[in-house]
């Protein structure tokens, strides 16, 4: 693939340079997700948790009404089970973090954002004894989410230049950061996992290797749908056509291991820059490993709809 320089006036944010042969000195991780979190039961209660939830979960019904203001749902017997498809793989990757850290009771959920309740739906189903928060830049969204599912709201900054407020034991993040430039990306990322309580746990979605593949080959496979609306937002910027914004983004993330490009009527809409980016496994890595209070427990390329990576993040504690 032949790399462009991005355009001019961009810049990138990097996690801090070192030489990643040297291991990191400092504090040591605390023990988060040994015996201590999985309790004296062991691996078999668990497990029976796990089952229990899902037992329950499958002989409840999802409510199934969408919100007039909800722009992920495709009104088509195909798009419907498809919006449905989306909140179950967010279910498995909940399962999955709840195995790794042998937590299967959180109390405090937060989803984020919560659109229009595409997954919370499930969360309220999965786990209908705890209080689950929401938050979205579209007030309209987070009022019917509050409405229909009787969750509660709250407000978080758009820039993520303030704590978000409460403390959880489960974040839940849908496609927010792939739409983060790098220094916005990594703030973002920061301050959830300050905002999860001792043991709690961040299920991170981004757009990585998979996302990358699929935009190189878009030109040439209009088969390929999930790029489409991205395309379509770049056509309407003006300047530089769709093809060199990809390519140039494409460069960015196969020198850097991040690519970002702005749409500028998405920055205009929320009030700072706003547009899609490509993170690398390794660059998220290189993020969550400057700090010492925060443990990898998982990392799924394709977790989050067959589409979207996934990282399973414990706070300390």
């Amino acid at each position: 693939m032949r790399v462009l320089s991005p355009p001019s006036g961009s810049s990138m944010l990097l996690p801090s340079p070192r030489d990643v042969r040297r291991p990191r000195t400092g504090p040591a991780l605390l023990p988060v997700h040994g015996s201590p979190s999985w309790g004296e039961a062991g691996t078999a209660a668990v497990l029976e948790r796990c089952l229990a939830r899902w037992r329950r979960y499958e002989a409840a019904t999802v409510d199934p009404e969408v919100s007039a203001h909800d722009d992920m749902l495709v009104d088509t017997p195909e798009g419907r089970a498809h919006y449905r498809g989306v909140g179950l793989s967010a279910l498995r990757l909940i399962t999955e973090a709840m195995l790794l850290s042998g937590r299967t009771d959180p109390t405090r959920i937060l989803d984020l954002p919560c659109g229009g309740g595409r997954v919370t739906r499930h969360l309220v189903t999965f786990f209908p004894e705890a209080e689950i928060a929401v938050a979205d830049l579209d007030a309209r969204k987070v009022a019917d989410v509050v409405a229909q599912f009787g969750v509660r709201a709250i407000e978080s900054s758009p820039d993520f230049s303030a704590p978000l407020p409460g403390s959880y034991d489960l974040i839940f993040v849908g496609s927010l950061v792939t739409h983060f430039d790098a220094a916005l990306f990594a703030r973002a990322t920061n301050v959830m996992i300050d905002a999860l309580a001792p043991g709690g746990v961040l299920v991170l979605t981004s757009a990585g290797r998979n996302w990358a593949a699929l935009s190189e080959r878009q030109d040439r496979d209009e088969g390929l749908v999930p790029l489409r609306w991205w395309r379509a937002a770049l056509s309407r910027l003006g300047g530089p056509k769709v093809s060199y914004r990809l390519r140039a983004l494409e460069g960015d993330y196969a020198r850097h291991g991040f690519g970002y490009s702005e749409v500028r009527s998405w920055t205009k809409l929320y009030g700072q820059s706003y547009g899609g980016s490509y993170a690398a496994p390794s660059w998220l890595m290189r993020v969550v490993e400057e700090r010492t209070d925060a443990l990898v427990l998982g990392f799924k390329e394709r977790g989050f709809d067959d589409l979207l990576d996934a990282t399973l993040i414990q706070r300390a504690g």
